[in-house]
């Protein structure tokens, strides 16, 4: 078996001669990349002597390593790794190496992402605090019944496109409502979509959730989140959407960071005791929740009057 750094040095060597033959022009780059919450070594295959490519599908060595220690089989790895890299190719657009920003301009989105936990991205990208988390910019290249490709704004980008952090925030708050609109629907209904996608029988369902209409309207959980299933924790960053649901309810409402994909909103009143809902979100966070998709072990507070937003953390709750 090999050590990582012998595994990444044969990568290096050897991987393109797991491609098609159209593809002997080309070269393989590593860049280090900051993800939600971790930091990755990409793999990106690109033309020799083309600048760098921002928009290349990356794949990533430890990964690969990780894949090698279960298999044991260097062959077997890049072999799979050269048909999935062959497909991200064929789906991305043909002027996909075109990159400026009219071709972008109207793909940057929101990402949020917890600030303690992500200094290393941070500190490459254009980015504004909010609160205890940190908004960062994605250019969105694919969309598909796969799901969502893309890549991260970094300062070098937004240098060379001649980008303001106040610029691509104006950008991001138009675009990511009309590319991921949000949804809403209460934490039933949400339920029963899952056990019905885990094959549980329809009559369990109706029994399981007979009541649910007869449930107050404070007293009721309502989930945030979007079609894609992509950053719907955005939504934090919309106050008209998250007061809609608030006024719905009734009073002013606790926002739970279920993930970086969605989030959970409850009456203060039904549930007031804000010190068990964080004890509860950092235990779904360490027990369920994949690190890449963690958001906060905090939990928001939302005012009914003016939709202002507050931050409650385990230290402020022991402080009170």
């Amino acid at each position: 078996m090999m050590d990582y750094e012998s595994f990444k040095e044969r990568v290096m060597n050897e991987f393109l001669d797991y491609m098609p033959e159209r593809y002997s022009d080309c070269e393989i780059e590593l860049r280090k990349v900051p993800k939600v919450n971790t930091c990755l070594t990409g793999v990106v295959i690109k033309p020799k002597g083309t600048p760098r490519s921002y928009c290349s599908p990356t794949f990533y060595m430890e990964r690969m390593y990780d894949q090698y220690l279960e298999c044991e089989s260097f062959e077997k790895v890049m072999a799979n790794q050269a048909i999935y890299l062959e497909e991200s190719l064929k789906c991305l657009p043909d002027d996909i190496l075109q990159f400026d920003f009219e071709s972008i301009k109207d793909k940057i989105v929101f990402q949020i992402v917890n600030t303690k936990e992500n200094q290393e991205m941070i500190k490459h990208c254009p980015h504004r605090d909010f609160m205890d988390l940190t908004v960062v910019y994605r250019a969105i290249v694919n969309m598909d019944e796969h799901g969502v490709s893309g890549f991260l704004i970094t300062n070098d980008i937004a240098k060379s496109e001649e980008l303001t952090e106040s610029v691509l925030y104006r950008l991001a708050k138009k675009n990511t409502k009309k590319l991921f609109p949000f949804k809403s629907e209460r934490i039933e209904d949400t339920m029963v979509r899952l056990m019905k996608r885990w094959g549980v029988e329809d009559k369990h369902i109706e029994e399981t959730f007979a009541g649910k209409d007869d449930i107050p309207e404070k007293d009721r959980v309502y989930v945030i989140s979007n079609e894609a299933e992509f950053f719907g924790a955005n939504a934090l960053l919309y106050s008209d959407v998250l007061k809609k649901i608030v006024n719905s309810i009734g009073t002013d409402c606790y926002i739970l960071p279920s993930s970086v994909h969605d989030l959970v909103i409850l009456s203060t009143e039904t549930f007031s005791e804000s010190h068990k809902l964080i004890s509860l979100v950092k235990e779904t966070n360490s027990e369920h929740v994949r690190i890449s998709e963690r958001l906060s072990d905090s939990i928001y507070r939302i005012s009914i009057v003016d939709g202002s937003l507050k931050c409650i953390t385990d230290k402020m709750e022991e402080a009170s």
